[in-house]
């Protein structure tokens, strides 16, 4: 198998990866910010000693952390103030900390939302009567603002290196989804959640400590690292939720996840809501009583794919969708004029479940094992790993001229 003979390599040249990797420049990330929102000004600051502004490549100045810089877009251009500076009429602004562990500090004066600190630098371009803002950051660093944002406070350290290979492993993956509008991914749900700046020591500790450590499959290829908060006791194959199987996204019984604060829900409809919006989205038949009772008591003893056995087929991510349920793993209970739907998990049920990992890491799960009960037949390898043989498996046997 490829992974064997991978492998039996890597075992040889792992004293040169090793030192590959301590002289390797961590690679840098571009991240669109706020694009879920129309931002026509910031004001950005020094978080530490002082940043640098660049205006279309030539450098225009510095901004003290008593100071701070306001960028709008003015005919088009982008126009930059601050108490020493002003520069009008370019087609780009570039911040960037002086320091080494410097950071920069951003404020959107035209709405409620709360400060946020970056690090690495920011890149302001125009796009028409808005500002389009692009941090280009180490990857490690990250890594470590996404796992504070998905995962959140006060969980154990186990926990936090998974999540931390999980999301390393994701946003690699995922790396060319935004590529066409001049940056790789977002910082919302489309992509992973990133706020800025990780301020928590035990994520920086436990991002530190699986430096580098992505997820691949059989073949060494980097593999989704998708995520969710509840399983509901049973995760889902890749292909029953969208088109493509994948080996390492397998169904898993999972009885960690049971007691914790997403594992239910319940949502309570009219009868007359309920089958309405079953025979506008689908043409279901109300008059026949079998059917009438296969999608007014359905009690499912695993993940279903449609609702109950009628006709026509009811897709159940269409369902949760339709109606925002938490999941697709519910069943239905018909009590007089009421129908009560009650569920199971929060989230799409593919991969990892969020709170299933954190009670194994309370457990005492490492999180290596804790990664294996959720994505099958993976490997953890260093990114230098996937660089060194990229070429290797890139390159196919030479075709011969066309017509021989």
């Amino acid at each position: 198998m490829a992974v064997r003979r991978i492998l039996s390599v890597l075992t040889l040249l792992l004293p040169v990866l090793l030192v590959a990797q301590e002289v390797t420049v961590d690679r840098m990330m571009r991240v669109g910010l706020l694009r879920d929102r129309t931002v026509r000004q910031v004001v950005v600051m020094s978080g530490k000693g002082s940043c640098a502004i660049y205006a279309d490549g030539q450098k225009r100045g510095e901004v003290g952390a008593a100071d701070g810089v306001k960028v709008t877009v003015v005919n088009g251009r982008l126009e930059a103030r601050s108490l020493q500076l002003a520069i009008t009429g370019v087609k780009q602004l570039e911040l960037r900390p002086v320091l080494p562990s410097g950071y920069l500090r951003m404020r959107v004066p035209e709405t409620k939302l709360a400060e946020r600190s970056y690090q690495g630098t920011l890149l302001i371009t125009p796009q028409t009567a808005a500002l389009q803002l692009v941090n280009v950051v180490p990857l490690e660093a990250y890594t470590a603002g996404v796992v504070q944002a998905e995962a959140g406070k006060e969980h154990h350290q186990e926990y936090y290196k998974l999540q931390a290979v999980s999301c390393r492993t994701y946003a690699l993956t995922n790396q060319r989804k935004h590529l066409p509008e001049g940056f790789e991914l977002c910082d919302g749900v489309h992509c992973q959640v990133y706020h800025g700046r990780c301020k928590d020591d035990s994520i920086r500790m436990a991002v530190d400590a699986t430096h580098s450590l992505v997820l691949v499959d059989s073949d060494i290829r980097i593999i989704h690292a998708t995520f969710h908060s509840n399983c509901g006791g049973q995760t889902v194959n890749a292909e029953d939720l969208w088109s493509k199987h994948e080996p390492y996204l397998r169904a898993t019984t999972d009885t960690f996840c049971l007691n914790a604060p997403h594992a239910t829900w319940q949502k309570t409809l009219s009868r007359g809501e309920w089958l309405g919006y079953l025979q506008r989205r689908y043409g279901l038949g109300t008059s026949d009583s079998a059917t009438l009772e296969a999608v007014l008591n359905y009690t499912p003893e695993r993940r279903d794919l449609h609702l109950g056995n009628v006709s026509p087929a009811i897709p159940l991510k269409h369902v949760r969708e339709d109606l925002k349920l938490r999941s697709t793993f519910f069943s239905v209970k018909s009590e007089g004029d009421k129908v009560v739907l009650s569920g199971r998990g929060f989230g799409h049920g593919v991969g990892l479940c969020q709170e299933g990992a954190m009670r194994m890491a309370k457990l005492g799960f490492s999180y290596t094992d804790i990664l294996h009960h959720y994505y099958a037949d993976v490997h953890l390898v260093e990114i230098t790993t996937l660089d060194f043989f990229k070429d290797d498996r890139a390159a196919p046997p030479v075709a011969p001229p066309l017509g021989e």
